[in-house]
């Protein structure tokens, strides 16, 4: 059996903003035994409907109106987000996000520690799960987690 872990970051080390106050990464887990090509399927045919065929969807930019979604109304943001609830509603995977608030960190170092922590603890405390499987690959963006 193969467990797949996708992780993403939010944020960045720099100076505290109250718009972006965390630095925050998140974990999707899922096992490869759970076939979810048919609401995978969906998903995509949900998005050809909002004229969107092959199109990876980005929450962040779709809630700031960026990039790709610069053009588009918030009606037509929001309906594409509502897809992407239903698809993750549907489809069998489990999430943990760590976070740091960036308010109560000196610098990099200090914020790196305080996330090796939590991110140490969420596998000792997952340890028996992690191993019951034969293969866990962890994908990574290479983002900006430094």
């Amino acid at each position: 059996m193969e467990l797949s872990v996708f992780v993403d970051e939010s944020g960045d080390f720099g100076e505290y903003d109250y718009h972006a106050p965390y630095y925050i990464i998140s974990l999707v887990f899922h096992n490869q035994s759970n076939d979810i090509q048919f609401d995978l399927s969906h998903f995509n045919d949900e998005l050809a409907y909002l004229n969107l065929s092959n199109h990876c969807v980005h929450a962040g930019p779709i809630i700031r109106s960026e990039e790709e979604y610069k053009g588009m109304s918030l009606d037509e943001r929001r309906k594409i987000l509502k897809k992407l609830m239903a698809f993750i509603r549907h489809i069998d995977i489990s999430y943990k996000t760590i976070y740091i608030e960036k308010k109560h960190i000196k610098d990099s170092i200090e914020a790196t520690g305080k996330l090796s922590k939590q991110l140490s603890s969420l596998i000792r405390e997952n340890m028996d799960l992690f191993c019951s499987f034969d293969v866990v690959k962890i994908y990574y963006d290479n983002g900006k987690w430094k």
